[in-house]
């Protein structure tokens, strides 16, 4: 059972979410999963069935040490920080992306790449979320997958988080980010596509690089990806 010196982590796209409550060493206390129902957007369908599947997992609605919220949203960018103005996060986003009048707005800091990563979470989430949890902090599974780079210490670095829309991969070496992306990818022969094109663009052997992936992988989608990689893990 949780406690306030517990953390919890929860996972959301729009094919489902995980979670997992860790204690003060990072061991898994609790962990579960849900698939959702056909749902093609983050809207009210979407918020309606968050609501009733969240409601399955009391542990969810505990009190804990904090809780992080990562969301499959490809509505991100990353700046220089040098350049980064509080306030214009709307602006600068929107040449990038289009934000709908429900998206939230957000932005935090990576020191360790010298920049700051802006993005888009829907409201249908966090409100939902709210409700059981007051105090989470709100991500895209990109900014996971960047610091789950930063505690690499293999020189080549790469992560992918295949989502139901879109697949979103970084790249980093050592530690010098090389790329931080989504691509549009509805099934898992086209996210793979794109894996293999940053690979090549990064210039990477697959060979010799572990590939980390955020988020649950089938038996045989880890299969698949093991023909090519020196190895697979997820987190």
């Amino acid at each position: 059972m949780a406690n306030i010196a517990d953390r919890l982590t929860i996972q959301i796209d729009l094919s489902g979410f995980s979670f997992k409550i860790t204690d003060l060493t990072g061991g898994t206390l609790f962990s579960g999963e849900k698939s959702f129902p056909s749902v093609s957007s983050y809207g009210l369908d979407f918020e309606a069935i968050l609501k009733k599947e969240l409601s399955s997992f009391s542990a969810l609605g505990k009190k804990n040490n904090g809780t992080d919220v990562y969301v499959a949203t490809p509505k991100f960018t990353l700046i220089p920080t040098h350049l980064y103005i509080k306030g214009e996060e709307n602006k600068i986003l929107s040449q990038v992306h289009k934000i709908g009048e429900l998206d939230e707005v957000m932005s935090v800091e990576i020191p360790q790449y010298q920049a700051t990563l802006i993005y888009a979470i829907p409201n249908s989430i966090t409100s939902r979320i709210f409700k059981i949890q007051k105090k989470a902090k709100y991500y895209p599974s990109v900014y996971g997958m960047l610091q789950r780079m930063l505690n690499n210490t293999d020189n080549n670095k790469i992560c992918v988080c295949f989502s139901k829309e879109d697949v979103h991969i970084s790249a980093a070496e050592g530690n010098r980010l090389l790329l931080a992306n989504s691509y549009p990818a509805k099934d898992f022969v086209t996210a793979q596509y794109y894996l293999f094109l940053v690979i090549k663009e990064v210039m990477f052997n697959p060979e010799f690089t572990t590939l980390q992936v955020m988020g649950p992988l089938t038996k045989s989608q880890t299969k698949d990806l093991s023909k090519y990689f020196k190895g697979v893990c997820t987190f």
